[in-house]
């Protein structure tokens, strides 16, 4: 018979979805959280601005492929770390947000820096939502992750209440859930390959546009080709 707290479960969780990466700033409920995130192997750093984390974990995500993770302070905490999550969710980089707020037994009574911190999320992520049990913490993430990664890439919120963060549970109850797998690869139209080079063969000044920008993909430009000009886009 082991204990576990909710604290371990969330970095076991992140570790287990190979998430390597967590930015943020520590207080009053998740300093554990960072804690125990250090101690399953996750390299934490430390910094300043919540919205400077996010920024960070989402520059992880960009560059992995798969989502840093930022965490933060309840109310102030994590309304600084919105505009990193609208910046992830336009530039399609996968991040995962992890707050701390009140106590569950506290809603609606005022508690300190109470905020309606899952419903403020919705409106700049993929997903958001606060696990109902110590138990459902791994399903969560799990969930969180592979929604950062797949489909358009984005931002997603998970919020751990103050209670939780502290409140133990037998490991035997808790379910392990496996690492979800990459995203499956969009693949571009045949048609549309096809026609860009018969167009690509008989231009005279081709220009190619590579990059990643809003959506992500690739921007082919020949400009004019005779009367007629051709510019194809290929989603991620």
């Amino acid at each position: 018979m082991e204990d576990v707290t909710g604290a371990q479960l969330v970095a076991e969780a992140l570790k287990a979805q190979n998430v390597e990466y967590m930015f943020g700033i520590v207080g009053v409920p998740v300093i554990e959280v960072a804690m125990a995130a250090q101690a399953s192997g996750i390299k934490y750093v430390g910094m300043r601005n919540e919205q400077a984390a996010c920024y960070a974990a989402s520059a992880v995500g960009y560059l992995t492929g798969r989502p840093g993770a930022c965490l933060v302070v309840s109310g102030p905490g994590l309304i600084h770390a919105l505009g990193g999550m609208a910046n992830a969710n336009m530039n399609c980089w996968p991040v995962i947000v992890i707050g701390g707020s009140s106590d569950q037994n506290q809603e609606t009574t005022g508690a300190f820096q109470e905020f309606p911190q899952v419903e403020a999320c919705r409106l700049y992520s993929k997903f958001s939502a606060r696990p109902s049990s110590l138990d459902m913490i791994s399903s969560v993430i799990e969930k969180a992750v592979r929604t950062s990664m797949y489909g358009r890439p984005g931002a997603v919120y998970v919020d751990i209440s103050g209670d939780m963060v502290n409140a133990k549970v037998d490991r035997s109850r808790v379910r392990e859930v496996p690492c979800c797998p990459p995203p499956p690869v969009s693949m571009a139209d045949h048609i549309a390959i096809t026609e860009a080079l018969a167009v690509l063969k008989g231009a005279k000044r081709p220009l190619l546009i590579i990059g990643k920008g809003r959506p992500s993909g690739l921007y082919l430009s020949l400009g004019k080709v005779g009367q007629a000009s051709f510019t194809h886009h290929w989603e991620r």
